[in-house]
């Protein structure tokens, strides 16, 4: 079963011209609103993310637009995510939360990043730093290969895209940054966000998750 919100076109962010853009390392912070920088980037890991019966979680959007969230039962290189965690900047903050955004490599050398929507889980194309295509006139589907694997955070710019990612021995809950109140949840054989009918969704399985991280070679 698939997620499916609407035809919208994915790609909303400009391209940078026609000169092909160079290799950049990320950004140190992400700004949420003119010259405040509210978030620093710790540190980006690649990952794998699985519910807690062994599901992986898989979103990806096509070149109509269509959004799909979904978990499968095998793992392929395609389900690869970046888990990037940010340190929120406010010096009067003393806990220790870690404030995260999660992002897929999409089918056209994008990626793709997890957010909230005012419903239910969205998708937002997220470029690589490096994804710029060789000439203006040139197609998306066939631009240039992108072999540094980073999303380009400069194109951040709302607070629905952070999860709070709560520890539980060797379990994970994703809580939504923007409402508090929602969590990330498996629903059958998809993705959902949920509130939880208690007030801590701590016996509900669905809202749990595992990280299997990825040793660099």
């Amino acid at each position: 079963m698939l997620l499916r919100s609407g035809f919208k076109k994915p790609y909303e962010v400009s391209l940078h011209g026609g000169q092909p853009v160079k290799k950049q390392s990320l950004p140190r912070t992400v700004e949420t609103a003119p010259g405040k920088s509210v978030f620093s980037l710790r540190e980006t890991l690649k990952c794998y993310i699985l519910t807690e019966d062994s599901k992986t979680v898989h979103f990806d959007i096509d070149e109509d637009g269509h959004h799909e969230i979904s978990t499968k039962d095998s793992q392929s290189h395609e389900d690869i995510a970046w888990l990037s965690v940010f340190t929120r900047n406010e010096p009067a903050v003393t806990d220790s939360k870690n404030f995260v955004i999660l992002t897929q490599r999409s089918k056209f050398n994008e990626f793709v990043l997890l957010c909230k929507g005012k419903k239910q889980l969205s998708l937002k194309v997220l470029k690589a730093s490096c994804s710029g295509p060789d000439y203006p006139s040139v197609e998306r589907c066939n631009m240039k290969t992108c072999n540094h694997e980073d999303p380009d955070f400069k194109q951040l710019s709302e607070d629905n895209h952070f999860f709070i990612m709560h520890y539980q021995g060797d379990s994970v809950q994703f809580q939504c940054y923007e409402d508090k109140s929602y969590y990330l949840y498996v629903n059958d054989d998809s993705l959902d966000i949920r509130k939880p009918e208690n007030k801590e969704p701590n016996e509900d399985k669905n809202f749990y998750f595992r990280v299997s991280y990825l040793q660099e070679k």
